[in-house]
């Protein structure tokens, strides 16, 4: 590539430039700059008065650049002058020598520091959550067996006794040795005595054995001492009524019951209780031999008036455990001194059954046409279920007193 540019004639008459073409070529290292030249003396003389203004005259040729020496910056030390530039080298590209780097100038003085900059801590921010953790790497392989150890000497040992202590002592073993056989005694307490297991269940009866010979009688002891009289046990409950005998032979006529009759029911029966002190009437549809009475809608109805002996009994079983009040009742009122209260008792085969027995005997005054009937209620709000037996487990008799 080539470039051009314009050069000063070196003529000092001649007023023209010169365009000189060249062909570039890599540029040379740069020479040492030469010096300044001296500054001529200034004319001495008095002014005088301005003459009149002369031709222009031609434009003298253009001085020589003077040396240009950059001066000391503040803190940075002073550049050192800066080489001439060498000559152009050949077109054909040669690279001249490299000059002589200049001498660095010397370091300024340091400056003033400066003032600490405001800082500012920003807000922490929010922790990080912590990742998953990372799934267990696979188990690495199984180092070598170590070396087998030296074998020891061969110990026997034997027990020599064991010993049984005391709860509360503390168990030992000693030792006594005899060249390589080495004899242990143990010294171990007797554990405390358990809690008692619960009784298992009763076994299967076993045969009757054969009655063996009856031994020689006795001779009759001395009569002991009579003992003292126990305490009165509780009343049972009133026994079911036996069937009705065959009717016997009619007697002669004379003093009798003028009036009787009696229900009873002969299946089980449930009762719906579904409030507390409410009675409901239970079921009696079965009649007994009567005498001036009639029944009707589970209730014996007396024909005559006069003073009746009334009894009753009730045996019920329940899922619950309740209190419940049977009464006789005239017209579906209740006879007062007729009214009896049980809380059913767990039964001796458990399961969660409860029974009770009820039963009384009252005497009442009644008018003709009274019915008498039989109710149950519980004191209580009910719940489960309650069963009335059967037969003379639910039965209602009334008796008309001799007059």
């Amino acid at each position: 590539m080539s470039n051009f540019f314009y050069r000063n004639c070196c003529n000092p008459q001649c007023n023209c430039n010169r365009r000189v073409i060249v062909s570039e070529g890599p540029t040379g290292p740069t020479g040492p700059a030469g010096p300044a030249g001296p500054t001529g003396p200034t004319g001495a003389g008095v002014t005088g008065p301005t003459g009149p203004t002369g031709a222009t005259g031609p434009t003298g040729p253009t001085g020589a650049t003077g040396l240009s020496i950059t001066g000391a910056t503040g803190a940075t030390g002073a550049t050192g002058p800066t080489g001439a530039t060498g000559p152009t080298g050949p077109s054909t590209g040669i690279t001249g020598p490299t000059g002589p780097t200049g001498a660095t100038g010397p370091t300024g003085a340091t400056g003033a520091t400066g003032p600490t900059g405001l800082s500012i801590t920003g807000p922490t921010g929010p922790t990080g959550v912590t990742g998953p953790t990372g799934a267990t790497g696979p188990t690495g392989p199984t180092g070598p067996t170590g070396p087998t150890g030296p074998t020891g000497a061969i110990t026997t040992f034997t027990v020599a006794a064991t010993n049984t202590l005391d709860p509360g002592n503390d168990a030992s073993v000693s030792e006594s040795q005899t060249g390589s056989v080495v004899e242990l005694t143990f010294n171990i307490p007797r554990g405390a005595t358990g809690a008692t297991g619960d009784t298992g269940a009763t076994g299967p009866t076993g045969p009757t054995g054969a009655t063996g010979p009856t031994g020689a009688t006795g001779a009759t002891g001395d009569t002991g001492a009579t003992g003292d009289t126990g305490a009165t046990g509780p009343t049972g409950p009133t026994g079911a009524t036996g069937p009705t005998g065959a009717t016997g032979p009619t007697g002669t006529t004379g003093a009798g019951l003028a009036a009787f009759g009696g229900l009873y029911n002969n299946a089980t029966q449930t009762p719906t209780l579904t409030t507390a002190s409410t009675y409901v009437q239970l079921e009696l549809n079965t009649a007994t031999p009567a005498l001036n009475t009639t029944n009707a809608s589970n209730a014996i109805t007396v024909t005559e008036a006069g003073d009746y002996e009334i009894r009753y009994n009730v045996d019920l079983t329940t899922t619950a455990e309740l209190t419940f009040n049977v009464a006789a009742r005239i017209n579906t009122t209740p006879i007062d001194s007729s009214v009896t209260t049980q809380t059913a008792a767990v039964t001796t085969t458990g399961g969660g059954t409860f029974a009770a027995s009820m039963g009384t005997s009252v005497i009442a005054s009644l008018s003709a046409s009274d019915a008498i009937d039989l109710a149950i209620t519980t004191t209580t709000t009910p719940s489960g279920t309650t069963t009335v037996q059967s037969n003379g487990s639910c039965i209602l008799t009334v008796y008309k007193l001799d007059e």
